[in-house]
């Protein structure tokens, strides 16, 4: 006896096994395009591509001395800080340009004796200063900075102790040069809108203006070194 059953399940079965290799073929296109494009994390630098922010940080400052009529026996840093804007034009692949507004304190403390007179100066300068920087990326996280500045000293405390008495002044003076120019190069670490880093400025401007500031200073620069934190605002 023959079972009719067997030519009716044969093409069922026929019918789903062409209905299920269609719908494969249907679906194919999509898995094969979520596999071609797979999801990206954003880099390190992302956010600073092209930027404007704030930045602010502490500064360690002192001054190079040279040809001073004075015999200077030891120099303090100042403690001070910085903190303005920056804008940024910079990518990931190629060099990028960076300028900054910064109000800047520096100076430093001088110890110095000329035969059996003691003294100690203590110079506080504080600049408006604007540098202008290239950017070179070294990977997704890392960048060099280098540059130059230019400042304008916008306020001086200079305050004078020891066998000689008290003294103090100001800029009304003119005892320093109001303008300073220099070099600037540091390191920076990219964490997504935020950076961290590290800085040197070197002055190239002598910032004794007579003779009364030479006889203590000589030839001086200011040389101040930086750790900063930057943050991104927009773009």
């Amino acid at each position: 006896m023959k079972n009719s059953a067997t030519p009716s399940a044969g093409r069922s079965l026929t019918r789903r096994s062409l209905l299920v290799g269609a719908l494969a073929l249907c679906l194919m296109p999509a898995f094969a395009q979520q596999d071609e494009q797979p999801q990206q994390t954003p880099s390190a630098n992302e956010g600073l591509k092209a930027s404007f922010g704030v930045k602010g940080g502490v500064n360690w400052s002192d001054l190079w001395i040279k040809d001073q009529d004075l015999s200077v026996n030891d120099r303090d840093a100042r403690l001070g800080f910085h903190v303005g804007l920056f804008g940024r034009f910079a990518s990931q692949h190629a060099l990028g340009f960076q300028f900054e507004a910064l109000y800047d304190q520096k100076g430093t403390t001088v110890h110095y004796t000329n035969n059996s007179v003691d003294q100690e100066t203590t110079y506080k300068f504080d600049y408006v200063t604007v540098p202008l920087l290239v950017v070179i990326p070294l990977g997704e996280v890392l960048e060099l900075h280098a540059g130059a500045y230019g400042a304008y000293m916008v306020t001086s405390e200079v305050h004078t102790s020891g066998d000689l008495g008290e003294a103090s002044f100001d800029p009304a003076d003119s005892r320093f040069n109001g303008f300073d120019y220099g070099l600037v190069g540091g390191l920076g670490i990219n964490l997504g809108m935020a950076q961290i880093g590290a800085r040197y400025e070197h002055g190239l401007g002598d910032i004794t203006d007579n003779n009364v500031s030479a006889h203590v200073l000589g030839t001086s620069h200011n040389a101040v070194a930086q750790l900063y934190l930057a943050l991104a605002l927009g773009k």
